[in-house]
């Protein structure tokens, strides 16, 4: 197999594109697209941000999904293959306490305003009690797609945490899923090889209120819209189906972190177990909690009230 395309996809991303028919296009794009530096407006857009999502493995086991907060320049890209984030603005689930340094990181930038969105992939090359200093691996750009736009303010009851952790779906949780349009999820793979394709991806996921719909079994059913092709998630769980969610409530500033086991499901094939999320979609994701937790007053912004 050609080498550029092992280093831009794993052998999971590459079954979901060759199922999906996207391999071929993928196998350009992918040399093309995905760098193992930032150029310059990436560098320019994340130092511009007040709020990064992130996905890391806590002590090399399954994979978590968080977010960061600060003031304008608490990222910084020192070089084009380099960025120091201030960790100290946590969602309260600090999670400086289960990150090493060689360990692989996923991050995403979001402008919600206007639409902006883009990743890195890296490891840690330096951590304490202030910083991580992330080495580029993977740098790309997302579309627009999906974005719902959103204003933020800061959240006056910021930082006064409490934090709940149960096993099952309460009505309330059900409500802060049913009425978002927006979740994260991270997902890893690492086989032990020593290609940069390898390692922990967050991703966003965007649609309509209601695009996140839960079954009587309590699962979550999502459709994959159509994307970028590049599968990272999906090939991610199709290898290891163990991912975290994040859905922030914009309104109320509190934020669930669920742990989940993950399923493709594929509508060319019959799924008499379940109802899927439906439409003219081609997959659809279903996720299965195993572990919910509330961080109260873990969002340092919610959504600016209209007028």
């Amino acid at each position: 197999m050609n080498n550029e395309i092992v280093s831009s996809w794993h052998q999971g991303e590459l079954a979901v594109q060759q199922r999906a028919g996207t391999d071929e296009r993928m196998a350009e794009v992918g040399p093309k697209f995905i760098r193992e530096f930032m150029p310059q407006q990436h560098r320019d857009f994340f130092q511009s941000l007040s709020m990064i999502f992130l996905g890391y493995t806590e002590h090399c086991s399954n994979a978590c999904a968080s977010v960061l907060f600060g003031a304008l320049g608490f990222i910084q890209s020192p070089t084009e293959t380099e960025l120091v984030i201030n960790t100290q603005s946590t969602m309260g689930d600090f999670i400086t306490e289960g990150l090493r340094v060689d360990d692989l990181i996923g991050l995403v930038g979001i402008e919600f305003d206007t639409k902006r969105r883009n990743r890195v992939n890296g490891i840690i090359t330096d951590i304490n009690q202030k910083n991580i200093k992330v080495k580029v691996l993977q740098s790309y750009g997302n579309c627009p797609k999906y974005i719902q736009p959103k204003v933020f303010v800061p959240n006056k009851s910021y930082s006064e945490f409490t934090t709940v952790s149960v096993d099952h779906l309460s009505q309330k949780y059900r409500e802060i899923i049913s009425n978002a349009d927006t979740f994260f999820i991270a997902s890893s793979f690492d086989d032990g090889q020593k290609f940069r394709s390898r390692g922990v991806d967050v991703s966003h996921r965007g649609g309509e209120v209601g695009f996140v719909s839960i079954n009587a079994a309590g699962q979550l059913l999502v459709d994959d819209y159509v994307g970028n092709g590049f599968f990272n998630t999906l090939g991610n769980l199709l290898e290891n189906p163990i991912a975290s969610l994040l859905f922030c409530d914009w309104h109320t500033g509190h934020v669930l972190k669920i742990a989940v086991s993950s399923e493709i499901l594929w509508h060319d094939e019959q799924q008499e177990s379940m109802v899927l999320a439906a439409g003219k979609v081609k997959r659809s994701l279903c996720f299965t909690p195993k572990k919910i937790e509330q961080f109260n007053n873990g969002s340092a912004y919610i959504q600016a009230v209209q007028a």
